[in-house]
């Protein structure tokens, strides 16, 4: 990269707004879709297809929010101490009164956390909601953005491909090869592993252009519409595939199969890197339409607040038993991001 800057004029950033409203509906969509998908046992029914179809689809979620927040914050310089304050205020302060609301809320239901120490250790160990373990692996990755920043700043696009290498490695041979094979490697990845190389993947693919750009920092072989059409083959790619394999490998086992709806799986990363590269080139040309802006805006708080909209609709009785999950999903997708905005 050797210092590419990236552009910072409006319109280089129309596609990183529309990722992030794109991201927020796909997670509403996951803690839809999983009870289904995850639990229910007949897995030759229209039913439980419909839930793999729209869990599998929407499994991106989370990788395209980390790889967002890597070229969004890797791409600029911080001064530590104004980093740290500036994101402690932003993540850590909501992050703590959003875990508050959600033992109480635990506590109203099943008495636990019985004790001010007991809520204590759920925020220290986390998650304190099944959903909520993103703001630690969030914390984790501002923690390590001082170190990686500047390396990024100075590294050439062959480093910054070596590293995504070793990421690979130590994410996807892991699990594959424990899970199939048995094996498990011995060597420690340490920094390379794990949800760091979506960090710095979306840095580099953020600052990639298209060959026909008109000012492309490090170009790709290929012009916009060609990207635009390679990265939706990559979006069809992984969702058929997370589908297919979960499939298979439940039909295999007798029993539900989830590995590869993992977030660290090449088949959801194939899809992440589809809706990444299709959304920069292909949804940045209109400038963004009010709700747009707002949605993006509010992005934080719907993460937080959907999964209580969720579980009101199931108290209400509106949930995937009451209508046939191929219309009830998506109905509930639209309800539940509408009211978590509003």
């Amino acid at each position: 990269m050797q210092g590419q800057a990236v552009h910072q004029d409006k319109e280089s950033f129309f596609w990183a707004d529309r990722l992030r409203n794109i991201a927020t509906v796909l997670v509403v969509a996951i803690h839809i879709a999983s009870p289904i998908a995850h639990t229910y046992q007949d897995i030759n029914t229209w039913w439980w297809w419909a839930g793999n179809w729209w869990n599998s689809l929407a499994r991106p979620a989370v990788p395209l929010f980390v790889m967002l927040s890597g070229y969004l914050l890797l791409s600029k310089d911080y001064e530590l101490g104004v980093f740290l304050k500036k994101r402690f205020s932003r993540i850590v302060i909501p992050a703590l009164f959003w875990m508050c609301v959600y033992m109480l809320y635990s506590y109203i239901a099943k008495g636990d956390p019985a004790t001010f120490w007991d809520a204590f250790k759920k925020i220290v160990k986390g998650p304190v909601h099944y959903h909520l373990w993103f703001i630690y692996l969030i914390i984790g990755l501002y923690l390590i953005y001082p170190i990686l920043r500047p390396w990024a700043k100075t590294a050439s696009e062959r480093d910054i491909l070596y590293f995504l290498t070793l990421c690979a490695i130590g994410t996807w041979g892991y699990k594959l090869l424990a899970e199939y094979a048995q094996i498990s490697i011995g060597i420690y990845f340490e920094l390379a592993s794990n949800n760091a190389g979506y960090f710095v993947l979306g840095y580099y693919l953020g600052n990639k252009s298209a060959s026909d750009d008109e000012k492309p920092s490090i170009p790709w072989r290929f012009t916009r519409s060609q990207l635009s059409r390679i990265s939706f083959a990559l979006v069809i790619l992984g969702t058929v595939s997370t589908a297919m394999l979960t499939y298979w490998s439940s039909m295999a086992k007798g029993h539900n199969f989830t590995m590869y709806y993992d977030y660290l799986t090449p088949n959801v990363s194939i899809s992440a890197i589809g809706w990444f590269i299709l959304v920069k080139t292909a949804f940045n040309k209109r400038p963004l339409l009010d709700f747009e802006k707002e949605l993006a805006a509010a992005s934080f708080g719907i993460y937080f607040v959907h999964v209580l909209v969720i579980d009101w609709w199931g108290q209400c009785g509106y949930w995937h038993s009451k209508f046939h999950p191929m219309k009830g999903i998506p109905i509930l997708i639209l309800l539940v991001t509408i009211m978590s905005f509003w």
